[in-house]
């Protein structure tokens, strides 16, 4: 499927929802959980504020802001009519002042993560008519295209050579935040627009957070959660590396923690449940006497959806009922505190196919050790 498919789908249900417009709308800051109607529809990564205006059958609109960003709007999206302005709340009542549509047949879009007073202004303008498409909008857009699976792909090649980047420089004495910040910058020069990125270093880990000023020793365990966005399109590794040699309990910790990643990664087929793949992770310790740790504060969930534009099929948590389809792509990680080893992070981006879950990664999570 294409990004032409997916807007289909969509203008199908306004058909049958009674929408006659469909405002779908971003605020530019881009985060792993926040789904981005703009993206959905548009395929394009705002700068800020950002606006689309869908007719359920006439050309749609493109709105960006700053307003110098039209030209890369116009050339992303050749097939829209893009508008560069400083306020895009303006630009749709200009719009609607020259479009009359009733207020009952209009639906929006993100607009629950915009800022108040903007939702405020819209509110206004639309006299409190509108009604939330949100579920449409991101449900049409929970199995990724064929584009966005070439760039996940991609991403994926890019987090790899990132986490290779990182057992070649990290050393004792350097600090958390300077091998971030070297990691980030390799994998920017691959292509990623952008990156959210996670690392860690102690020994034990109580807990995965952000980087800090303090210096690697021999004996840490350095934890990173490595997502590049390519074009638009984020994928997701998880890894763990040891600065020296690795005692056996860490070696047999690891290897029960992979081991239970590759138990639900083998239960992410068409037809399964979310709920299924983390059932199928928490059994494998579970059985080796770890089902205390398997349940907050100590683990949320084992995974989750991989956006920006639609964040579905959502979280691998025993919570989640949504059917696994073919092309819905998200991360598998286990990401398990023992309490022999601390916190360990080992974790695949994985896509639905007819026959099963396609790992993109091309090499799985092993322990690494970074002799010195």
């Amino acid at each position: 499927m294409d990004s032409a498919d997916t807007l289909c789908a969509i203008r199908r249900d306004m058909e049958k929802q009674s929408t006659d417009l469909l405002l779908g709308f971003h605020d530019g800051a881009h985060f792993i959980e926040k789904p981005n109607a703009v993206m959905v529809l548009s395929g394009f990564k705002s700068l800020g504020p950002a606006l689309v205006i869908l007719p359920r059958d006439d050309e749609a609109t493109l709105v960006v802001t700053p307003p110098w960003d039209v030209e890369r709007a116009t050339e992303c999206c050749p097939a829209m009519h893009s508008i560069g302005t400083d306020n895009i709340v303006n630009a749709l009542a200009a719009h609607l002042e020259c479009h009359h549509v009733p207020p009952s047949r209009v639906g929006t879009a993100g607009l629950a993560g915009m800022p108040w007073r903007m939702v405020e202004q819209v509110s206004a303008i639309l006299h409190g008519g509108a009604r939330s498409t949100d579920k449409m909008v991101f449900g049409n857009a929970r199995r990724k295209t064929s584009a966005q699976i070439d760039q996940a792909r991609t991403a994926t090649r890019i987090a790899e050579t990132g986490y290779e980047r990182l057992l070649q420089i990290a050393r004792p004495g350097m600090r958390e935040d300077e091998l971030a910040v070297e990691l980030k910058w390799t994998m920017k020069t691959l292509g990623a627009e952008d990156n959210f990125l996670m690392l860690c270093a102690s020994s034990p880990n109580l807990a995965l957070q952000p980087s800090s000023g303090r210096r690697l020793k021999t004996g840490d365990i350095i934890l990173a959660e490595i997502t590049p966005s390519y074009r638009g399109q984020m994928a997701q590794i998880c890894r763990t590396a040891v600065i020296g040699s690795a005692s056996e309990s860490l070696k047999l910790g690891y290897e029960l923690v992979v081991r239970s990643m590759e138990d639900g990664i083998a239960a992410a087929v068409a037809g399964a449940t979310m709920a299924d793949v983390c059932r199928a992770i928490d059994s494998v310790l579970e059985a080796k006497g770890y089902g205390e740790y398997c349940h907050p504060p100590h683990i949320r969930r084992r995974g989750h959806g991989l956006g920006f534009g639609s964040n579905l099929p959502g979280d691998v948590s025993v919570d989640n009922a949504t059917t696994l389809e073919a092309d819905m792509f998200f991360v598998v990680h286990p990401n398990q505190y023992l309490p022999e080893t601390g916190y360990l992070l080992c974790g695949e981006p994985v896509l639905i196919t007819t026959n099963g879950a396609d790992a993109l990664s091309e090499r799985r999570a092993r322990l690494a050790e970074i002799l010195v």
